[in-house]
């Protein structure tokens, strides 16, 4: 439970209470005589303890008229108000107050016909434990590590130890100089379902740029981001050279097709230190990232590369194989011992190869072949999904990761999204977008909402929506902030499909609708009580209703109807949870939990694309924004709305058409007495040009459709024909217009001049 499920936390004057002693009550503001936003009400401890106590934080609308005070009295309006104060409308007997053994109703009827069987203790006896501690002979042996017995071959034995690698020495009685590691990662959205390989190296400043240590792990945001990373990197020396400057480089890459995402690098401050810690949260590289463009020019075998993420413009020389150094200038004397589909990325300290695998192979050089993802021929992952590999060396993970090609569900994706087809009843009205509210309520407060956007186009069809978070409270809402109750059960949805309709009557009144002036009026803590009045009215059909801090529902108890309420956001700010990576003031909804969130945009009128990045403001429309909404990525085409079938239709029809009349203009401007005046070249060059306008368009319609829905997605190829395709499409039309002014200002010339002209 937090502060934010307090009652009175939306009214300025009463936040909370806190106990505290009398040499600890802060001064009183006698300007402000109730506690502003953030602050607590304080009163005296009834023991004189130096240490605060804490008598209670949270009122919550199930504890209203319990006949428990947790409030200390308030004046308003001349009156001394508490939760325990003109609860006569208040129902005592509810869901929360029946049978739990305490009279909340003063004549006990809460209590009436309860079960009363007493809890019989079977284990009368009390066991003590003692634990004792278990002392070895050897322990002596090793400080820190693990000591191991060895026999030769003469029956003779000897103690060594097995040190960690902050130790070192025949009992691990020196501490190593060393760099410790502790790390956090975050993604970008379209990196969430990535794997990543993470290399990092303790390197110096040296002009050999010689790599001391280092570690590598994979990484995939759906299974570690809650994860950090722990790991110690040792110098190649003992003890390192005071002289040398060292640094941490992180290198990244994606996992399965080697691509480079960008570097880090982390600089070391005072090196007379024995030991540096490092808690670091690394941010790995959108996928747009461009780090070759950089003002160093001495790499002389490599590229470079600027560092991502770096307050100085800080570079380096990214070598190229066969080639080491800060400058990429000297030679390997090695080769590197990586296998031939692997990627080598340089040699450490101890002339050992650093290499990349493939994602189904493993080993310090890329030679064994991991089969768990597929063995004996069985595939691990359901529904053609696709099997990541653990690492060996991290025994707490599963041995293997399924990325769920529908999404991120759960770690195996057995496990199948609920879905409800909503259609709406003939007179309900509702276009644009909606939100779908998703609730899972615990006994007395909400523990999880999930917020996602759907854009109606019509009403004629239903629209499908899906979600796999826990949750038993289905309610939309429009841009207008009308609520509307969907659907609910007791337990929360598990593999459901459900069909329902939304109806006007399903909509949950405000307040403001139920209540006269004088109680909508009333102070919070004195409204309140009169909450369960609308549901007994038998007038009042609705299913729910809401102010602008709870949000109630009715309900069924013992031949009544009552209401149960819970705090809910009204002015909810979808950012992501402050990990907007929307742009245009575009909103960010997080679907999903925990390692399996999805970010989604929605985006402002004239904004659109994955993150709200393109903008039709200051533009005439575009065939991208009219019709990229429309088209649903993963459906084909036969099954895509009537809107994009009747575009399909529309884009034939004009093309035919242009495609006929380009080709007869040029068939019929080819004779060469129509091209004796300047008009016949005009209009056999308008033909020509017709004819590329057609082609081209026909091109950036098909392409546009195919990449909506999924069936293109090699990125080099979308960029180029979005860079050409509108260039050439623009070109090609201007120079039909300048063609068909031409043929204007002619004819215009020959009607003033005659035919002299």
């Amino acid at each position: 439970m937090n502060s934010s499920e307090s009652i009175l936390k939306p009214d300025k004057d009463y936040p909370g209470v806190q106990c505290y002693s009398d040499n600890q009550i802060p001064s009183i503001n006698h300007d402000h005589p109730f506690p502003q936003d953030g602050e607590y009400i304080y009163y005296l401890c009834d023991n004189d303890k130096n240490n605060t106590q804490p008598k209670k934080y949270n009122i919550l609308f199930q504890s209203i008229c319990n006949r428990l005070p947790e409030l200390l009295p308030k004046l308003i309006n001349e009156q001394n108000e508490t939760d325990e104060t003109e609860c006569e409308y208040w129902a005592c007997n509810n869901l929360h107050t029946r049978c739990n053994c305490f009279w909340n109703c003063e004549n006990g009827e809460d209590e009436f016909h309860c079960d009363t069987s007493l809890i019989v203790c079977e284990n009368e006896k009390i066991q003590n434990k003692m634990m004792l501690q278990k002392r070895s002979e050897n322990e002596i042996q090793c400080y820190r590590g693990l000591p191991v017995r060895i026999w030769s071959n003469n029956d003779e034995s000897t103690f060594i130890c097995f040190c960690p690698h902050s130790y070192y020495g025949s009992r691990c009685e020196y501490q190593n100089q060393r760099v410790s590691l502790a790390i956090k990662f975050q993604a970008y959205s379209d990196s969430r379902q990535t794997l990543f390989e993470i290399i990092i190296q303790l390197i110096d400043d040296s002009n050999e740029r010689i790599i001391h240590s280092h570690v590598q792990f994979t990484y995939l945001f759906a299974r570690d981001c809650e994860t950090i990373f722990y790991y110690y990197l040792l110098y190649s020396t003992r003890p390192k050279n005071q002289t040398k400057t060292y640094s941490i480089h992180v290198d990244i890459y994606e996992k399965q097709s080697f691509i480079y995402r960008g570097s880090l690098w982390f600089p070391i401050n005072n090196t007379f230190l024995p030991v540096h810690r490092f808690d670091l949260t690394i941010a790995i590289p959108p996928d747009d990232f461009n780090g070759e463009h950089c003002s160093k020019h001495e790499c002389i075998h490599g590229k470079c590369i600027k560092y991502h993420d770096t307050q100085q413009d800080k570079s380096f020389c990214q070598c190229y194989p066969h080639w080491s150094g800060q400058y990429c200038t000297i030679p390997n004397i090695l080769n590197c011992t990586c296998s031939s589909d692997s990627l080598c990325i340089g040699i450490d300290a101890h002339s050992r190869s650093i290499c990349v695998c493939p994602l189904y192979k493993f080993g310090p050089r890329c030679f064994l072949k991991d089969t768990i993802c597929e063995l004996n021929g069985i595939k691990r992952c359901n529904n053609s999904d696709q099997c990541i590999p653990s690492d060996l060396n991290r025994q707490t993970l599963p041995p293997y990761t399924c990325i769920c090609s529908k999404g991120p569900r759960s770690d195996y994706c057995e496990q199948e999204e609920n879905k409800i087809n909503l259609s709406f009843e003939e007179n309900f009205h509702l276009l644009g977008t909606i939100l779908i509210h998703f609730i899972q309520i615990e006994t007395t407060y909400i523990s999880k909402r999930t917020t996602i956007f759907k854009k109606i186009s019509s009403m004629k069809e239903s629209i499908v929506i899906s979600w796999s978070d826990p949750s038993n409270r289905i309610l939309i809402e429009d841009l207008k902030q009308n609520i509307y109750f969907i659907d609910s059960q007791d337990v929360a949805y598990h593999k459901v499909n459900l069909t329902k309709q939304a109806k006007l009557s399903d909509r949950c009144p405000h307040i403001n609708e139920l209540f006269n002036k004088t109680i909508v009026d009333y102070h919070l803590i004195r409204r309140i009580k009169y909450y369960h009045v609308p549901c007994q009215t038998l007038s009042f059909n609705f299913p729910c209703f809401h102010d602008d801090v709870y949000l109630c529902f009715c309900y069924d108890h013992e031949g009544q109807r009552l209401s149960d309420c819970f705090q809910f956001n009204h002015t909810m700010k979808y950012d992501c949870l402050g990990e907007n990576e929307c742009i245009n003031d575009g909103q960010c909804f997080l679907i999903g939990s925990k390692c399996t969130k999805k970010a989604t945009c929605l985006c402002p009128s004239c904004s659109y694309g994955g993150r709200c990045q393109f903008t039709a403001s200051r533009f005439s429309l575009s065939l991208d924004n009219i019709l990229g909404y429309h088209i649903q990525p993963s459906i084909s085409l036969i099954n895509q709305s009537n809107i994009i079938k009747t575009s399909i239709a529309l884009n034939i029809i004009f093309i035919l058409i242009g495609l006929i009349n380009g080709i007869f203009t040029m068939i019929t401007f080819k004779n060469k007495k129509l091209r004796e005046v300047g008009c016949g070249l005009y209009l056999l060059g308008s033909s020509i040009t017709t004819l590329i306008i057609i082609v081209l368009f026909t091109l950036k319609f098909w392409i546009l459709i195919f990449a909506q829905m999924s069936q293109i997605s090699n990125r080099s190829f979308l960029n180029i024909q979005c860079l050409l395709l509108d260039y050439l499409l623009r070109i090609f039309i201007h120079m039909d217009q300048w063609l068909n002014a031409c043929v204007a200002c002619e004819r215009a010339i020959t009607i003033v001049k005659g035919a002299s002209f």
